[in-house]
């Protein structure tokens, strides 16, 4: 694994991350579990294994240069697919309580395979879809920082974020070069659902150089109880 071995030490030399030789293990027994499970349901367009490093795991990573995270925060992954980003992050960061919420049940089931397979604790598989979640006690206004990565726009996606958040909390999304215009379009909707812009941070992935944004926004208001609106509305008709 020579390429992925280069591609690591110049990560590491980027951002000053360096994963241990435990962590990297671990990354690569989900990446086999993810390209064995993806000949039966579709959970990346990405399989090849320095791709999947370089485009998922780097990628899920940024994050870190973006907001300093507590320890043992509480994160919430909405969409989280085949775990991308919050898998990552708990391998890295194993302090932190993680819940992947996906509302695809098959998904759901390769989560729980990994998560047992790989022996992770404190992190919990939730089948379901956010605008229902966010409602429900237990779950809303309950963490740290809520993350998404290729979910929604952002009108939709801080309709499906913000509820999960508690007042004093961050939500951050995962987005490419137009997260800023995505950004200034959802700047009502943020208001409205109690969030406010802290930043947005720029970088590059390494390996390929692809601009990325992680758009930063912190809660500092109680969503109103009339949000999230009904499962489908935030897609079909976002804020404004």
């Amino acid at each position: 694994m020579r390429d992925r071995d280069r591609l690591l030490a110049a990560f590491s030399k980027d951002t000053g991350i360096t994963l241990k030789p435990e962590q990297v293990a671990m990354i690569e027994a989900y990446a086999g579990l993810l390209r064995d499970y993806n000949q039966k349901v579709n959970l990346t367009a990405i399989t090849d294994r320095e791709e999947i490093w370089r485009k998922h795991v780097l990628d899920s990573l940024l994050l870190f240069l973006a907001l300093e995270i507590p320890a043992a925060a509480k994160v919430i992954d909405i969409g989280t697919g085949a775990g991308i980003p919050g898998l990552i992050l708990k391998i890295y960061r194993p302090d932190l309580e993680i819940t992947l919420l996906e509302s695809q049940g098959k998904k759901v089931e390769f989560l729980k395979k990994t998560v047992a397979t790989l022996g992770l604790e404190g992190i919990e598989c939730l089948w379901g879809r956010a605008e229902e979640a966010g409602r429900q006690k237990g779950y809303r206004e309950s963490f740290d920082l809520a993350v998404s990565r290729g979910l929604a726009g952002m009108n939709t996606l801080v309709e499906y974020c913000l509820p999960f958040v508690r007042v004093g909390g961050f939500m951050i999304a995962y987005k490419g070069p137009g997260g800023e215009r995505e950004l200034n379009a959802a700047a009502r909707a943020i208001a409205i659902l109690g969030g406010r812009t802290k930043k947005v941070w720029r970088g590059s992935l390494t390996g390929g150089q692809e601009a990325r944004q992680l758009i930063i926004i912190q809660k500092e208001h109680p969503t109103p109880p009339v949000y999230p609106r009904r499962p489908g509305l935030p897609a079909k008709r976002p804020l404004q």
